[in-house]
């Protein structure tokens, strides 16, 4: 997968426009919304007032490039079902729910 190519179609996408997009979570949890735009040249998450379950987050969440990047590495490990790795992940970014996420909607659009 060409996650490069993928971080500049997510940017792209929010920079038109905001949108909502869901978390995967792997177990039988719900998943939770989230909101996606940018703001000059950052992409960032926050809680979506428009679907429920949101996530609830204190603020909205930057995620530069090498975030995206650097969580991206472990996207396919993860869909195959690697355990534990999320805690793997987590160490690395405490973005990891909603990159996965972002992936998930456009690898599959």
């Amino acid at each position: 997968m060409d996650f490069e190519k993928l971080w500049h179609q997510i940017l792209s996408t929010a920079t038109e426009e905001a949108f909502d997009v869901s978390t995967v979570p792997q177990n039988n949890r719900t998943p939770l919304w989230f909101r996606a735009y940018t703001k000059e040249i950052y992409l960032y998450v926050d809680s979506t007032p428009d679907k429920n379950p949101s996530v609830q987050l204190n603020g909205a969440r930057k995620i530069t490039k090498d975030d995206f990047m650097n969580v991206a590495g472990y996207y396919e490990r993860w869909k195959n079902g690697e355990t534990h790795l999320r805690q793997e992940v987590r160490e690395q970014s405490r973005n990891t729910a909603y990159i996965f996420g972002l992936i998930s909607k456009f690898a599959n659009s």
